[in-house]
């Protein structure tokens, strides 16, 4: 049967276990705090299994016989012996319980083994290749069509934050905030390139494609 428990210390965890006359086999201790549970575990299996009820059945009429009062003793109520305890051998012998990971040390662990070995310097050097990938057509774009897109930095944004989420092998918050200063930056020298000064209106281009880029690289 499985039970589970809830340590003083706030860490759930639970295992299969087969009593023995209704306790614990084994001690149970918590795997973070090493706390005694025990007490805890054979409480949940005394709840689970209660002690069988020995029913006495009612001491027989008393018959009078010969006009006198015959006084009889009740049969006494049948005994059974206890069960034959089992021997040390005989007792199963779990194995020992491994200690619970945390929920988040799980998630983080699982989300490593599905993405890869994360790497800080292959994420920055993909948000450099991504965000000049990005800035060579914004300029292409506007040499081709000599129009001011005030919003063509979201492009940048996106492919400095997606280059660097696919070479870092995952996210991190660190790696979102280098990833959306350096799209800023690009977004802001391709700008000035492009149009010989840095205009007021390109602020928003430029926040926006940092957004963009901070959240396509940390989440």
């Amino acid at each position: 049967m499985e039970l589970k428990l809830v340590c003083p210390c706030g860490q759930k965890f639970k295992f299969d276990v087969e009593p023995v006359n209704g306790q614990m086999p084994f001690a149970v201790i918590c795997p973070v705090c090493n706390a005694d549970g025990t007490a805890a575990a054979n409480a949940q299996l005394s709840n689970q299994f209660p002690p069988a009820l020995v029913i006495v059945p009612p001491p027989p009429p008393i018959a009078p016989a010969s006009g006198k009062l015959q006084m009889t003793r009740p049969a006494p109520a049948p005994t059974t012996a206890p069960p034959p305890l089992a021997s040390a051998d005989s007792v199963f012998s779990p194995p020992p319980i491994s200690a619970v990971k945390p929920i988040s040390t799980y998630k983080k662990a699982k989300s490593q083994e599905e993405e890869g070995e994360f790497s800080m310097v292959r994420g920055i050097g993909g948000a450099m290749a991504g965000a000049g990938i990005g800035c060579a057509i914004m300029f292409a774009f506007w040499q081709w069509a000599h129009f001011r897109f005030p919003l063509m930095g979201i492009a940048v944004g996106a492919a400095a934050g997606y280059g660097a989420r696919w070479l870092a092998r995952g996210t991190d918050t660190t790696l979102g905030i280098i990833t959306a200063a350096i799209a800023g930056l690009s977004v802001a020298g391709t700008y000035t390139i492009m149009y010989g000064n840095f205009a007021i209106f390109n602020i928003v281009s430029i926040i926006i494609c940092a957004g963009v880029a901070y959240r396509a690289s940390s989440n």
